[in-house]
């Protein structure tokens, strides 16, 4: 297992135009946004476990699933007008940021890079 990652407080959720749903099971959480375009982007993440799993849906059709593990941090915020869902990996050797940016469409930035 490995160590508890840094996640948003629930509370720091409020406000922002995304739906919050905590799992049954501690520590996981789904945070779900919308485009302008219809798109669904559903960021859940188990912060025990260390893992965060993106899902971006279109017209009820799966575009993007990426599950990650190893993940130090998520971090949810608007900017602009757009929902920003920034997830940073820390695997020993490998790092980097996967950032899903949800607006009047959807747009991924995936960075996984040896240190």
């Amino acid at each position: 297992m490995s160590a508890l990652m840094e996640v948003p407080q629930l509370s720091d959720l409020d406000g922002l135009p995304v739906e919050v749903v905590s799992s049954e099971e501690p520590g996981v959480v789904s945070v779900t946004g919308w485009a302008n375009d219809g798109s669904v982007v559903t960021v859940t993440w188990d912060e025990i476990a260390g893992s965060v799993q993106v899902r971006w849906t279109e017209a009820d059709e799966e575009r993007l699933v990426v599950e990650r593990e190893m993940v130090s941090k998520v971090s949810v915020r608007e900017d602009h007008g757009r929902i920003e869902f920034w997830i940073w990996s820390d695997a020993g050797v490998l790092g980097g940021e996967l950032v899903v940016r949800v607006g009047d469409h959807v747009g991924v930035s995936d960075v996984l890079l040896r240190k």
